[in-house]
C-alpha cells in the first residue's frame, strides 16, 4: 500500500512551492481517486504487453521478470465470492455477485460436496443452445457451462443438492481518502478516524501517483505548467516501457 498522506504531502509540497494555489482535501480525495483507477487499468496493459514480449523471449527472469511483478501488483485485487454474496434467483436461474467492488470476472468454479472444483466453461449465445439440446456435448456436473446475463450467470445444469457455485474475480481498489480534523479552520492530517483508506496500489506506483494526481490539479487550478510538467512525466513513463 501507499500511505495518501505521503502522497498528499509531496503534492501540496509541490504545488506550495512555485505558489500554484491549493487543493482542498475533498478535491484531493477526487483527484486520488482518479489516479488510482487510471494506474489500475493501465496495469492490464502493461501485463498484456510484456506477455507478448515474454513470448518473443523479450523478458527476463527473478527480479527482473516484470510480467510476473505486474502480475503480482493485480493479483491483489483478486479474490472468491462466498455464498453469502453470490446469490440464486429461482425465478431467472441467475446467480449473481451482490457486492459492488465487482471489476472483472474471471472463472466460475462448481464445487461439490467433497469441495473438489470443476471449471464451469463460459459459452457464446450462439453455442448454448446447440449444447444443451445437443446429445454428445450435452452439459453435466462433469462438464458444465454457463452463460452470461449481464453481470449475471445461469449455469447448466441446473444445481442440484451438493454443488455450489463459485466465482473468482478481480474487486476494484477501494477509494482512497485523506482523513483529517479542522484545527483553527485547517485541515490536520488524522490517521486514527475509521474512514481512512490509503491507495491499494504497489509502492512503486508512487510517482505516477503523484505525477496523475498533479495532472488533475493542474487542470483544476489551470496552471499550465502544472500540467505540462505531469505530461512530461508520463511521456517519460511510456517511453521507458516501450
Amino acid at each position: 500500500m501507499i500511505s495518501t498522506n505521503q502522497v498528499r504531502n509531496v503534492v501540496m509540497y509541490l504545488l506550495n512551492k512555485q505558489n500554484f494555489g491549493y487543493i482542498t482535501p475533498d478535491e484531493y480525495n477526487s483527484f486520488s481517486n482518479l489516479a488510482q483507477i487510471d494506474i489500475f487499468e493501465d496495469l492490464f496493459y502493461q501485463y498484456t504487453n510484456w506477455k507478448n514480449k515474454d513470448n518473443k523471449r523479450m523478458t527476463n527472469s527473478e527480479y527482473s521478470n516484470i510480467p510476473k511483478n505486474i502480475r503480482e501488483q493485480i493479483d491483489v485485487f483478486a479474490t472468491y465470492t462466498t455464498s453469502a454474496n453470490f446469490t440464486y434467483d429461482t425465478l431467472t436461474n441467475l446467480y449473481s455477485y451482490t457486492g459492488n467492488d465487482l471489476y472483472r470476472a474471471e472463472n466460475l468454479s462448481l464445487i461439490n460436496s467433497q469441495g473438489r472444483k470443476t471449471d464451469i466453461e463460459e459459452v457464446s449465445k450462439s453455442d448454448l443452445n446447440r449444447m444443451v439440446n445437443s446429445d454428445i456435448v450435452n452439459p453435466t456436473f462433469t462438464y458444465p457451462i454457463c452463460e452470461r446475463v449481464g453481470s449475471s450467470f445461469r449455469i447448466y445444469p441446473t444445481l442440484t443438492t451438493g454443488y455450489t457455485a463459485e466465482l473468482f474475480f478481480l474487486r476494484k481498489p477501494k477509494e482512497p481518502k485523506w482523513t483529517y480534523t479542522n484545527v483553527q479552520g485547517n485541515p490536520v492530517y488524522s490517521a486514527s478516524s475509521p474512514d481512512l483508506q490509503n491507495f491499494e496500489l504497489h509502492p512503486s506506483n508512487f510517482v505516477p501517483l503523484v505525477t496523475k494526481i498533479l495532472g488533475y490539479c493542474g487542470l483544476n487550478l489551470r496552471e499550465e505548467q502544472v500540467q505540462q510538467t505531469a505530461n512530461s512525466e508520463e511521456m517519460k513513463k511510456i517511453q521507458t516501457q516501450s
